[in-house]
Formats: structure tokens, sequence, C-alpha cells
């Protein structure tokens, strides 16, 4: 299940961001890209030295632990240190599957992937994100601000950039129910619950499925 999230990051967060990462350090990005990282991975990326780092991970992870679209979808348990990446023209990263493990030893086993868009289409060309899903590649080009949150296990990739500078965080989450069809079953039910809420349905309704959702909750969260 593909999710997009809508101004995740307020305007304001957005020029916060892009005014710090003026001045911030870039490394090469293929570091991070694996073993085939050199051979499938052009960009840069904020060393997690650069003294913005530190600043700019704590807002973004602020940022994701308090967005109830991001709780209901992905029922996070941890949250890895933002990626700040940037494409320019050139710049590409080719079909990959994002590592099961990361972080430092034993890893934190990765469920969702999450690519929050930090300029408008229009400031570059290419440079889209492409999902390879069991419905067909789909396509994201999202205005600053705004996310997509995917299963980590699904192959993708960004296409070259052609013209002008994109720049993305991207960072990793290990759900407390780790299968997505049963993360699915328990996000589809509290949409309906909040639905339910704010169409003022009778009491026993909202009970009963919430009764529902927590209790699949119980039976399948790993915390």
């Amino acid at each position: 299940m593909v999710a997009v999230i809508e101004g995740l990051l307020s305007k304001d967060q957005v020029q916060t961001i892009a005014k710090r990462l003026f001045g911030a350090q870039f490394v090469d990005g293929s570091m991070s890209g694996g073993p085939l990282g050199e051979t499938i991975k052009k960009n840069t990326q904020v060393s997690p030295q650069s003294p913005e780092y530190r600043e700019l991970s704590q807002l973004v992870l602020g940022v994701l632990r308090q967005n109830d679209q991001v709780a209901i979808t992905a029922l996070p348990r941890r949250i890895l240190s933002p990626i700040f990446a940037s494409y320019v023209e050139g710049n590409r990263y080719g079909e990959h599957v994002d590592a099961a493990l990361m972080g430092p030893y034993p890893g934190m086993r990765t469920d969702l992937s999450i690519t929050i868009f930090l300029n408008d289409p229009g400031a570059y060309e290419g440079g889209e994100l492409v999902l390879q899903t069991p419905f067909g590649e789909q396509v994201y080009k999202r205005p600053a601000g705004d996310a997509v949150l995917y299963p980590t296990h699904y192959v993708h990739r960004v296409n070259a950039v052609t013209r002008g500078r994109r720049l993305a965080i991207v960072t990793w989450m290990e759900s407390m129910v780790r299968d997505p069809a049963k993360r699915e079953i328990i996000g589809d039910l509290a949409e309906v619950m909040d639905r339910l809420v704010r169409e003022n349905a009778d009491g026993e309704s909202i009970r009963r499925v919430e009764k529902a959702r927590l209790n699949l909750l119980r039976m399948w969260a790993d915390t």
C-alpha cells in the first residue's frame, strides 16, 4: 500500500530546512547505496557530521512522530535518522530495493520507506520517484512538503534529473505490525472509525469498530 501524505511539512518547515541546507556540507551519496551504490546511485547527501544535520534530523523526526496519518498507516515502532539528498543534472538512483536491516548492529528492520519532497516540481525536470507495485509502475513528483510512504520491499528508482536541483528527505520505519496486509486492515479500521466520529455516528458503532481495531493490533503488534 502506498500513501501520499499532503503537507507533512509546513511551508515554514520546508523553508527552514532549505535555508539550513544551503550552507550544509554534502558528501557522495553512493556510500549509502549498498553494494551497487557506486554503479546505480549518483547524488549527494548531507554529512551526518555537518553542524546542520542534528538540528534538521530532530525537526523531521519530530514531525513524523506527531503526524496522525503516519501513525495510522505505518504504526511506527522506530524511525531511522533521515538522509537529506540532493540530485542535480545527471544525478539519478537506479532500480533497487532498500536494505532489510539498517542502522547500528544488529540493525533495525525496515518495513516502510518515506520520501519527503523539499522543492516544487517546477524547480527541476526529471527526478521522479518511481515505484514498482503490484498494480504496475507508479510515478510521484509531489509539491514541497508532501511525502510518499511505501513498503520498503518495493523495487524503486529516482529518474535522472535533466534540469535544476531535486531536494528530498528519505528515511525508514520499523512498524509494530510487520505484515503489510495486516497493517492495511488496522489502518482501514482507523479511517472508518475517524469517519464515524466526524459524521456523528452512534456510539455503539464507533465502539465496535474501535474494539476490532484494538484487538487486531493486540494480536499482531510486536512492541
